[in-house]
C-alpha cells in the first residue's frame, strides 16, 4: 500500500471513531485545558526604572563576555582541526 493510501486509511479511521462516539478528543493530553485547582498567578515584584536598566546593562555586558569566549574557544578549535587537517594532507 502507498503511502498516500495509509495516510487516507487513517484519515478515514479517525473520523470513524469520532462519529461513532468512541472516541472522546483531548482526554489523554498532558495537562489539559483547563487551569489546575490550585492555580495562583505569580505576581511580579515592582522594581523601579534604575534597577531595570543596570539589569539590563548587566546582561549585555554578560552576553558579549560569552560571545568573545565563544569566538576563541571557536578560533582555536578551527585552527587546530585546519592544522590537523594540512599535516594529514601533506604530512
Amino acid at each position: 500500500m502507498s503511502s498516500i493510501g495509509s495516510m487516507n486509511t487513517t484519515i478515514n479511521n479517525n473520523r470513524r471513531l469520532l462519529k461513532n462516539g468512541k472516541r472522546i478528543p483531548f482526554t489523554k493530553m498532558n495537562g489539559g485545558s483547563n487551569r489546575p485547582l490550585g492555580y495562583k498567578p505569580y505576581v511580579m515584584p515592582k522594581v523601579s526604572p534604575h534597577v531595570l536598566r543596570r539589569i539590563r546593562m548587566k546582561t549585555k555586558r554578560e552576553q558579549k563576555r560569552l560571545l568573545i569566549k565563544q569566538l576563541i574557544i571557536g578560533t582555536i578549535v578551527g585552527s587546530i582541526v585546519l592544522y590537523w587537517f594540512y599535516r594529514l594532507q601533506y604530512g
